[in-house]
């Protein structure tokens, strides 16, 4: 029996359907675990030295985490607890990694990251240990596993790996050219994640709701959720739609009107996604910042109007705008050729009339959410399928926690 190996770091609130005749190891779900252990999480706080806040909001989330409730707090008290699992190579976050030098679109870059990374020693000696009898598949489905996918191919072996995954479906020309990936076998194909069962409350017993992202198309039958851009959602039957249980859509900009605009300059109309989607079905937007042409106005106005929940649609994080290897604005294409050294393009640069450049993106980014209040990401499952709650713009308070 083949092993499929999950490495880190993907959504943790969704899970990994492993086609027959396949054992799941999911190195994803143990990384995290072991990171939010409420008594590791209080030693590492006590241990990085950044003060008594730090020391303090470690402490605060691993009350959190023992209450063990899987809403928002506990959400946030994750992410605290990986944001605080210090490396030399890589900086975690509830929805992402980042490398701490070096750019991740270079194979160089992300190889010296994998040589480098001690937090996930625990997991790779376990992958070794599983995998001594059987051929390893190493699911990549986002470039942020790609540190932990390089670790998996050295350790294991290059000759007894497979990659698959949508990420290596889309990259895998530019991953062929890496040398220390000659000798690994290539797969396209990506099975099925779901939404834990402790992260969906809202269906029925046993229900298995199927997450989407990227181009996945919605399931023939069956409930279903996703993360998807607003192009891809407007173009959804009424059918597929009426079976949604939670909606996160990434845009641009966004007016009164529900006229939203997604990653490719295209508007589509809201309206009609609203009245297909049942009533109470959570529906949230993604504000990409730093598209081409939208100004920092536009993206306060369209910001201000999602947190006021204007339509029924609310506001589902911030993240800077990528421009996709494939894509163009408005179907014209503004784009400068791939940096030197940039082997693994995930996205590229870009040049526009009133555009905002990166260093403007990252403040106004960090002026919003210092406005919003705990504003948690909306590519997560689990925020896609909760909807409103009390606590969502509220910081984890560490008094009021401890005094709790």
């Amino acid at each position: 029996m083949d092993l499929l190996v999950v490495p880190p770091l993907t959504d943790f609130t969704t899970e990994v359907v492993p086609p027959a005749g396949m054992l799941l190891l999911d190195l994803n779900e143990r990384l995290v675990e072991r990171l939010a252990d409420p008594a590791r999480l209080r030693a590492a706080a006590e241990r990085l030295g950044d003060g008594p806040l730090t020391a303090l909001s470690g402490r605060a989330a691993a009350v959190v985490l023992e209450r063990k409730a899987f809403d928002h707090a506990h959400l946030r008290a994750v992410g605290t607890a990986l944001e605080l699992a210090g490396d030399p190579a890589v900086r975690l976050a509830a929805d992402g990694l980042e490398l701490t030098e070096g750019c991740p679109q270079s194979s160089r870059d992300v190889l010296r990251a994998a040589r480098r990374c001690e937090l996930f020693h625990p997991e790779i000696h376990l992958a070794k240990e599983a995998a001594k009898l059987r051929r390893a598949h190493v699911l990549v489905d986002d470039g942020d596993q790609l540190p932990a996918a390089f670790a998996l191919v050295d350790a294991l072996g290059a000759a007894r790996v497979t990659l698959c995954g949508r990420f290596v479906a889309d990259h895998v020309a530019a991953l062929r050219r890496v040398p220390e990936l000659a000798a690994v076998q290539w797969a396209s194909w990506t099975p099925e994640r779901v939404i834990r069962p402790l992260w969906y409350v809202g269906g029925e017993p046993g229900e298995r709701v199927r997450w989407l992202t990227g181009t996945r198309p919605p399931p023939e039958s069956g409930p279903w959720a996703g993360w998807l851009d607003a192009a891809r959602v407007a173009a959804l039957p009424r059918e597929a739609l009426a079976r949604c249980r939670g909606l996160t859509i990434t845009v641009t900009r966004i007016d009164f009107l529900g006229a939203a605009t997604g990653l490719d300059g295209m508007t589509v109309n809201l309206r009609r996604l609203m009245s297909a989607i049942p009533p109470g079905v959570p529906v949230a937007c993604e504000l990409a910042v730093g598209a081409p042409g939208v100004t920092a106005g536009v993206v306060e106005e369209s910001a201000e109007l999602l947190a006021d929940g204007a339509g029924g649609v609310r506001l589902g994080g911030l993240r800077p705008y990528r421009m996709g290897i494939r894509s163009s604005w408005a179907g014209q294409s503004v784009r400068f050729p791939p940096a030197a050294g940039h082997d693994l393009v995930r996205w590229m640069e870009f040049d526009a009339p009133d555009t905002m450049r990166p260093s403007e993106v990252a403040i106004l980014i960090r002026r919003l959410l210092e406005r919003l209040h705990g504003l948690l990401p909306g590519r997560l499952a689990a925020c896609t399928v909760a909807g409103d709650s009390p606590d969502r713009h509220a910081l984890i308070e560490p008094a009021g926690v401890l005094a709790g």
